[in-house]
């Protein structure tokens, strides 16, 4: 098994509402390009949910049937060995912690 690292560098993000706004993962791994990464939030006093995963660079994100349905995206660019969330048209709900693992 090889070793892997995944870093978080935004710690915060502000945007106007209907915005979209896009959240970075950097993953050191030999393996990025087939690495699943998964994508999960958590709102104030609520427990952490599932919101998608990517599995290669060339497949497509494949999202959990949560709250969040067709509002965010996952890609990987296996050039700067990072996964970006991408939220569509924000609103005030949306507000949350995001996590890559």
């Amino acid at each position: 098994l090889g070793l892997s690292k995944v870093e978080q560098f935004q710690l915060s993000i502000s945007t106007e509402v209907k915005k979209s706004i896009d959240i970075p993962c950097k993953k050191s791994s030999t393996k990025f390009e087939t690495d699943v990464i998964h994508w999960y939030w958590q709102k104030p006093n609520q427990a952490l949910e599932h919101l998608i995963y990517i599995a290669s660079t060339k497949s497509a994100t494949r999202g959990s049937m949560g709250k969040m349905g067709n509002k965010v995206e996952a890609r990987k660019n296996s050039q700067t060995l990072t996964s970006i969330l991408t939220i569509k048209s924000i609103e005030k709900e949306d507000m949350a912690v995001y996590y890559c693992a």
